[in-house]
């Protein structure tokens, strides 16, 4: 009797842990919201096909995955995700002199990044669930295609580090300090690590046998920066600050890292302490889409690699 009882847990935990293990990869665009978009009005997780497309602003996006699935439509995940993002005021098309592209044309701030994260994220699958999928011992189910759409959300850790071109050579801004950071009263350098908070949306098809699926996933980002394209201070800083803090080169880059007008179609037109640089009252933020693959581990087993 102990023994059949010993047999029938044990059976039972087989079957409780059936898709339980799944890892993917995925693969896709990435594109940044923030100060250095071309001009949108209301700015909303969408607007990558609205007012802020920017064909050149798509950048490249990639993830790993492990996912922990329960029973029934719920599952945890841990996700890597390497992608790069960046943002051109020249791309702005102004249509008359001092409209908000005009304005953004003349300040000629650019940027680009990578961006590593790591992320934890619960999920809510609703047609995921033993009847519909079945179990790696049983076949009482549809031995068809699942469509199985997806809403997840998580926190995570991510790190970024703004760069730009300068007469054809990379440079870091945030070592600049190109706001005055690092000198006073203008506070101290931003953080290159952050908070993040990803929000998901995804479909995704599950094969017959239950071992692999290929899906959809767009992830909208919230970072708690607003320095991810390294623009934040509604002002300039004053350029004497420069000078009296840093040797005479170092100070000469800085000025030009911080003020790009001269460099554009409208020279001399901005950059004194009076006038706006950026808008410190929104953080940052990024959307990912991605085609992701994903083996489930437990029926990868119990239907290919039947140890004995």
């Amino acid at each position: 009797m102990k023994k059949n009882l010993i047999i029938f847990c044990c059976i039972a935990a087989l079957n409780l842990s059936s898709q339980t293990h799944e890892v993917g990869g995925g693969m896709g665009f990435a594109y940044y919201f923030g100060d250095l978009n071309i001009v949108n009005h209301h700015r909303h997780p969408f607007t990558f096909i609205t007012e802020s497309f920017n064909s050149k602003n798509y950048k490249m996006a990639y993830s790993l995955s492990y996912r922990y699935n329960m029973l029934n439509r719920f599952s945890f995940g841990a996700n890597f995700n390497h992608l790069y993002l960046s943002g051109y005021d020249s791309d702005n098309k102004s249509k008359e002199k001092y409209d908000e592209e005009w304005g953004r044309l003349v300040r000629n701030l650019s940027f680009h990044t990578a961006v590593n994260s790591l992320t934890i994220d619960v999920r809510y699958e609703h047609f995921r669930t033993e009847e519909a999928w079945g179990t790696s011992y049983s076949w009482d189910y549809n031995n068809t295609w699942l469509i199985s759409p997806y809403a997840g959300a998580g926190i995570g850790l991510f790190s970024f580090n703004p760069k730009t071109w300068y007469k054809g050579e990379e440079i870091e801004l945030q070592p600049l300090g190109t706001e005055g950071q690092g000198i006073k009263p203008y506070g101290q350098k931003y953080n290159l690590i952050g908070l993040i908070l990803p929000f998901s949306l995804g479909v995704r098809f599950v094969e017959p046998k239950r071992v692999y699926s290929i899906g959809i996933d767009f992830t909208y980002t919230y970072t708690f920066t607003d320095y991810l394209d390294d623009v934040s201070g509604k002002n300039y800083a004053d350029p004497a600050v420069f000078y009296a803090n840093y040797d005479p080169a170092k100070a000469a880059l800085v000025e030009a890292m911080a003020n790009r007008n001269p460099e554009s179609r409208y020279p001399g037109v901005i950059g004194s302490t009076e006038d706006i640089r950026g808008n410190p009252s929104q953080s940052d933020a990024y959307l990912s889409g991605q085609v992701r693959f994903t083996v489930f581990l437990d029926a990868l087993q119990a239907k290919y690699w039947r140890f004995k």
